[in-house]
């Protein structure tokens, strides 16, 4: 979604995951790469995205790694780059808008960052959507945690069409160990 919010306002986005090294539960690289390849295939609008790996080791180091994910980026050419909520952040270490924040910091970058907040898909709006749009209470809005996505996965469930990309769920689903071990 933020990918797809972000392409309305630019000439083009640049996907680019991080391919390495990960913790436990970390979707494995094949994953990754097979999931943005299909999503782009059937998803985006035709020379509008670029999708490139970053070939580094995570280090779950939340705000701190979002200035160097950010640097990595401006060295790629990038103007702007997508900071979300806990951005390379690990269980509850870091709060989860440190990776925001940390750029008032930093002005001298020559990188924009654009920051979103929580996305959710609204049953009653019948759009994604955030806080700041949505007046609806929780029961007709779909979140998902990562927690709550891998353990649907392990279980062969699919998540639901507001959550996950039917065909980007089948990619996951069809692979024997999509999980970091």
């Amino acid at each position: 979604m933020l990918q797809k919010t972000s392409i309305t306002t630019r000439d083009g986005v640049f996907v680019n995951p991080v391919i390495g090294q990960k913790k436990s539960g970390d979707f494995v690289d094949e994953v990754i790469v097979k999931c943005y390849e299909t999503m782009i295939k059937l998803y985006y609008p035709e020379n509008r995205c670029k999708l490139g790996t970053l070939h580094t080791q995570m280090k779950y180091a939340g705000p701190k790694e979002a200035i160097h994910h950010a640097i990595m980026r401006q060295n790629y050419g990038c103007t702007h780059i997508i900071i979300g909520r806990d951005h390379a952040g690990v269980g509850k270490f870091y709060d989860p808008m440190a990776a925001q924040k940390i750029f008032d910091d930093y002005p001298e970058l020559e990188i924009s960052p654009v920051f979103f907040p929580p996305f959710f898909y609204c049953r009653k709006c019948l759009t994604y959507t955030t806080p700041k749009a949505c007046p609806h209470d929780n029961d007709v809005k779909e979140q998902i945690s990562g927690t709550a996505l891998r353990e649907m996965i392990q279980n062969g469930q699919a998540p639901s069409e507001f959550i996950l990309r039917p065909e980007v769920a089948q990619v996951i689903l069809d692979h024997p160990k999509p999980f970091v071990d």
